[in-house]
């Protein structure tokens, strides 16, 4: 499944200037948070039982999964294209209210994109990504496998 960002440079884009996650009303945590995005609980990404609907979830965790390698790895990789290449998701709780997103890279992409990436020209990174309410419960666990590559030099 490719990800919003599959045609554009992955970085400095962020995943709160698509406008498919501006229309969900996906947005950026404030400074000095630990999450990464929020989504607010409103009727638009609510289903029939008026819990938060599982696209909705889906959307903003791989939003969160493309914000996480953004600002881990954004200003060390330079111009590079990435897209999603695999999902595992678990829903664990009915969302209900406003969404917060957190991710992290799991320890082989901390440890290795940099040097695989140099070495290769490309390389894969697994983002884990949990999404909870306001009261802190776990509604959404997911694991976004993604593609990363630089991007050949404009031709002249």
């Amino acid at each position: 499944m490719p990800s919003a960002a599959s045609n554009r440079n992955l970085w400095p884009l962020n995943a709160t200037d698509l406008a498919f996650n501006q229309a969900l009303g996906i947005r950026a945590a404030p400074a000095g948070s630990a999450h990464l995005l929020e989504l607010p609980g409103t009727p638009l990404v609510q289903n029939h039982l008026g819990t938060i609907h599982a696209a909705a979830q889906f959307c903003l965790a791989e939003a969160a999964s493309a914000e996480c390698l953004q600002r881990h790895f954004g200003a060390a990789v330079g111009d590079v294209l990435g897209v999603v290449r695999g999902v595992e998701v678990k829903y664990r709780r009915p969302a209900m209210g406003d969404l917060l997103a957190f991710g992290a890279p799991d320890d082989r992409t901390r440890d290795r994109l940099l040097t695989e990436l140099d070495r290769r020209g490309r390389t894969g990174a697994l983002i884990l990504i949990d999404l909870k309410d306001r009261d802190g419960t776990l509604t959404f666990h997911g694991k976004f496998e993604w593609f990363v590559s630089r991007r050949p030099p404009p031709q002249v």
